[in-house]
């Protein structure tokens, strides 16, 4: 009898992980009104993400949602030898306005504000009370300013739209500054509203921002997929001007015309492929 009543125990045991692993531990609450946002006829929502590099690593993003709203993103960080070296997962509640992410280093849960679109406009931390992000849109929910806010500096993205492109970012930092332009050589329609590669995040990781973005959480997505991306930007020796190198992007479409996977002929080289809900 004794030995049935270990098993039975340690059953229990990992039934309790088990439910600690899906649901967060969040005591945050407050009167929330969410407004979600809406998508353009065709829009598909995404699954899953995997961002491969030529030496081998990889990174995963597994969404779930509760009906057409993302519910949690888990992404995986493996080497070029497959061992896992970071994990995190992120969950949103949309009935107190937070997002509780569940990270190695430290749990932080954020409250956020939405405005008319469902875009977020402000990210707060709740353990301290600050402001983490704070963003600002266009017309068309069109993200244009996102600030990035700690107790000693605030980073600043700028992003400029043309005919329902995203043609360039700057990011202005207290370290560092930074440039992305695109290019669109050929007419590609976005028609599942993935994020344009190389967007700049913020506040989350780049595949979690990357969900978020499919997800209209932060706005707008590129209306066209561009062809080249030009970044690592050089000072000419003669002009003194910033000179950015153009970078290739080659998609592979379904028979419907939405994003199956893209690379990028960039230093390291890598692949970024796509699965829908």
């Amino acid at each position: 009898m004794k030995h049935f009543k270990l098993i039975a125990i340690a059953l229990m045991a990992v039934a309790m992980v088990a439910c600690g692993d899906d649901e967060p531990s969040n005591t945050y609450t407050r009167e929330f009104n969410m407004i979600f946002p809406q998508h353009a006829a065709g829009h598909k929502l995404i699954s899953k993400i995997e961002k491969v590099l030529d030496n081998g690593a990889k990174t995963v993003a597994i969404v779930d949602y509760d009906g057409d709203h993302v519910k949690k993103i888990t992404v995986t960080y493996t080497d070029k030898t497959g061992s896992v070296w970071n994990e995190e997962t992120i969950h949103f509640d949309y009935v107190n306005g937070a997002i509780i992410c569940d990270k190695k280093i430290q749990d932080v849960t954020y409250a956020f504000e939405v405005n008319n679109y469902g875009a977020i406009t402000k990210l707060t931390n709740v353990s301290t009370s600050r402001t983490s992000s704070a963003l600002s849109y266009g017309p068309g929910a069109k993200l244009e300013v996102a600030q990035v806010v700690t107790p000693s500096s605030t980073d600043v993205t700028k992003m400029q739209w043309e005919n329902d492109k995203i043609s360039y970012w700057n990011y202005y930092g207290v370290e560092k500054t930074d440039s992305v332009a695109y290019d669109y050589a050929e007419v590609i329609p976005n028609k599942g509203g993935i994020d344009i590669p190389g967007n700049h995040p913020f506040t989350f990781t780049s595949l979690v921002c990357e969900v978020m973005r499919n997800a209209g959480l932060y706005g707008a997505t590129s209306a066209y997929l561009p062809t080249m991306i030009k970044k690592n930007g050089k000072e000419d020796p003669e002009t003194h001007e910033t000179v950015l190198t153009g970078y290739f992007i080659n998609y592979t479409l379904d028979a419907e015309g939405y994003v199956q996977s893209y690379t990028t002929n960039e230093t390291p080289k890598y692949t970024v492929k796509y699965t829908y809900k």
